[in-house]
């Protein structure tokens, strides 16, 4: 039953990445069409927004997969048999 529980909760992570990827890419497209048609200037602003468009998809990945490895660590150190470490200073 763990299994299908981690399977789950790491499926619901790609989803959840994939949607807000999508939405920041269509967020970017839509700033740099308005930006393009009401502030004219030598170049596209299309650029500009997908650069941070990605960047912010690079950052999101960055947490989910900060966030995976760190669940993965606690399950591990919980499978042990060992009391978790207390965090009280004598």
């Amino acid at each position: 039953m763990l299994l299908i529980t981690d399977m789950g909760r790491a499926f619901t992570y790609l989803m959840a990445l994939q949607v807000q990827a999508i939405g920041l890419i269509l967020l970017a497209w839509w700033g740099g069409d308005w930006l393009n048609k009401n502030h004219p200037i030598s170049f596209n602003w299309y650029i500009l927004t997908f650069t941070f468009g990605i960047i912010a998809v690079a950052h999101t990945f960055y947490v989910v997969v900060r966030h995976a490895l760190d669940l993965d660590k606690k399950k591990k150190g919980n499978d042990s048999g060992a009391p978790p470490p207390s965090n009280r200073q004598s």
